[in-house]
């Protein structure tokens, strides 16, 4: 699996969106987003995937709008339910030891590049996530809003009470790390490997408090969904899912696209080659993908489709989808609705 570059999936962007304009009016997200180059519009891609730098710097930038120093805490209360499959998955094994043990694993659904890890010394046991490659200095907002999901986490088998013994953290010195420990109340070390959950080795083999029979059959109905799609196994993966997101503004600029994944053009070009593609291959061929999306689920002119995936006319989308497919679109959408 490619794990050079850190990616995460778009569900972990959650409710910033709604949060965001409810405090500081109406398109301040927009603003947000704009801010950090992505489009709102990404947040509604629950299935895809975006550079886990780009979710990062899109926290700061709504934690420096609305100036809460606890944003990304509060953002991360919002969601602990709705991480999605993953979590759902990891919370219906029997023991806190086996939903460690299956969020480890699973985890690369979610993410790719960041490692979750039980380590455990005596009595004393410490559950990490740590996230490799190049990262932003600035990124206690993101490591903010893990926190509720992975509190919740525990408490599915420990108790609504149960807090961590202590909490690490892979950031160096910052007065909100004071207000986030009197918020948690559970104290706060920085300066760490990684981000961790610091607890007794006992509560390992606490069993699960309850059998919910909604998540268990959530997680069942979509395992095999999530197992099918799989994370990204090779780099023209990430490179794809990274023009995908640049398409929801019509245009796809390989510079853009290095931007994203921290490269520089000529080495996401090289790297490319080494897997026997080109970005404009890559980029016809999620432009294509899209299209018949569209063709398929949006009651819209084939005019509207072109301008959307950033072809000047309709005519430039015909002759590209044509030759991609083999018909045009018009009779591609017809044939669709009869099936």
């Amino acid at each position: 699996m490619e794990t050079s570059i850190a990616m995460t999936s778009v569900r972990g962007i959650g409710p910033l969106p709604a949060l965001i304009d409810s405090r500081e009016g109406r398109y301040a997200a927009d603003h947000v987003f704009s801010e950090v180059g992505l489009p709102v519009d990404v947040a509604r891609e629950a299935d895809r995937m975006l550079p886990l730098n780009s979710l990062i710097a899109l926290y700061e930038a709504a934690a420096a709008m609305t100036g809460d120093p606890l944003f990304g805490l509060k953002a991360g209360q919002e969601m602990i339910d709705d991480y999605g499959t993953w979590v759902d998955y990891s919370r219906t094994a029997p023991t806190l030891r086996a939903c460690l043990a299956r969020a480890s694993k699973a985890i690369e659904y979610h993410q790719t590049g960041t490692e979750l890890a039980l380590a455990t010394n005596g009595g004393r046991a410490l559950y990490s996530y740590r996230i490799f490659g190049k990262r932003p200095t600035q990124r206690l907002q993101h490591l903010q809003h893990t926190i509720p999901a992975l509190l919740n986490t525990f408490q599915v088998y420990a108790g609504d009470d149960w807090r961590p013994d202590w909490i690490e953290l892979d950031v160096g010195y910052d007065q909100r790390i004071e207000e986030m420990a009197k918020r948690l109340g559970v104290p706060i070390h920085h300066g760490n490997a990684a981000m961790a959950f610091a607890f007794s080795s006992a509560l390992l083999d606490r069993p699960r408090r309850s059998q919910t029979g909604a998540m268990s059959q959530i997680s069942r109905h979509h395992l095999k969904y999530m197992v099918k799609k799989g994370p990204p196994r090779t780099f023209s993966s990430l490179v794809r899912e990274t023009i995908h997101i640049d398409l929801l503004v019509g245009t796809a600029h390989i510079d853009t696209t290095a931007d994203r994944l921290g490269l520089g053009p000529r080495t996401l070009q090289r790297r490319l080659r080494a897997e026997s593609n080109t970005y404009r291959q890559l980029v016809t061929e999620v432009r294509m993908e899209r299209a018949k999306a569209l063709l398929i689920n949006a009651d819209m002119p084939v005019t509207e489709i072109a301008h959307l995936l950033g072809y000047s006319d309709s005519t430039h989308l015909t002759r590209a989808f044509s030759q991609h497919m083999g018909l045009p679109p018009s009779t591609f959408r017809k044939r669709s609705a009869i099936e």
